[in-house]
């Protein structure tokens, strides 16, 4: 079998069983052939039926149990490890949703640009609409200026693209991009072991920016096609408070890894900005009857464990 394989599939699962299942018959019905794809699911000790779920698949899966929830980047290391052939690794969240010639084109264009290390396709919404996060820039305080100010708005109405994310016109060229989207990563096996994988200090979110950027410095130039396309419908098991807290600690933790102390401090203001501008904006929408109390509640609660992060760093 490994002397066939031609991919792997890495998928980091929790309480996502049925997402795997359901993302296994896509390859199923996809043109690359099963037989020549090695799949590993890790599940990162699921509160729900997914073990139940997974178990019954193997052999067609490698079936990997974590004691405990070791975060994505641990998670993508340890079903890597496992691997038994040189084949190149497929990082792959189990929302996403594979068109038939996902896998086939994605390897194609790999094959075609050998130099870029690392792939990546084009991720659309659950209604097939760019979503703008198939790639993204190295992060910068001019981004997340942006971001607060509200710039993101502006920029999904003129380029299509966030703050921090390329628009579809630059995708769909096969450009060069700063990092790959994790959810849909296809990289060659020796540079992730030359990089010795992900660095597991991020538990969710940022890990693959911080990647692809080792990756650069050792010469690899990640690229985007738009032959490739998959539908990515975003997290169930991480939404709203959860969502940010996740996002922008792992963001902070970028900036203090790769920036300065100052850059770190910079940053944290200009998401509190941010973060208190939404708040004061949904709090108008609904003072008027128009916005939503939900929207309204998250992000107060954000700005309220902003300051509690501040005041432990304080007291550290």
């Amino acid at each position: 079998m490994s002397n066939m394989t031609r991919l792997n599939i890495v998928i980091v699962c929790y309480n996502c069983g049925a997402d795997i299942v359901r993302l296994l018959r896509d390859i199923d019905d996809g043109d690359l052939p099963p037989e020549v794809i090695k799949f590993i699911v890790v599940d990162n000790a699921s509160m729900d039926d997914s073990l139940a779920i997974l178990s019954p698949l193997s052999p067609k899966i490698q079936l990997i149990e974590s004691e405990r929830n070791i975060g994505f980047a641990a998670g993508c290391n340890l079903g890597a490890a496992a691997i038994d052939n040189p084949a190149p690794i497929l990082f792959l969240n189990p929302d996403v949703r594979l068109q038939h010639d996902s896998l086939a084109n994605l390897l194609a264009f790999a094959t075609a640009t050998p130099g870029a290390g690392i792939w990546g396709g084009v991720t659309c919404d659950e209604q097939g609409a760019y979503d703008g996060k198939s790639a993204w820039r190295e992060p910068s305080l001019v981004d997340l200026l942006s971001w607060s100010l509200g710039g993101d708005f502006l920029l999904r109405r003129t380029l299509g693209r966030t703050s921090g994310g390329y628009s579809p016109r630059t995708l769909c060229k096969g450009a060069g991009v700063d990092a790959v989207s994790g959810c849909f990563l296809l990289i060659d096996q020796a540079l992730f072991r030359m990089l010795n994988g992900f660095d597991e200090e991020f538990f969710l979110y940022s890990e693959e920016i911080d990647l692809c950027r080792r990756a650069r410095a050792l010469g690899a130039q990640p690229r985007v096609t738009g032959s490739a396309v998959v539908l990515h419908a975003g997290s169930k098991t991480l939404s709203g408070i959860n969502k940010l807290n996740h996002l922008y600690r792992a963001k902070f933790q970028y900036f203090a890894k790769h920036g300065s102390p100052m850059s770190v401090a910079v940053a944290r203001g200009l998401v509190a900005l941010g973060s208190a501008l939404r708040f004061a904006a949904f709090s108008t929408l609904v003072y008027l009857g128009k916005g939503s109390k939900e929207q309204q509640s998250v992000w107060r609660k954000f700005l309220d464990d902003q300051w509690q992060w501040h005041k432990a760093r304080r007291n550290a």
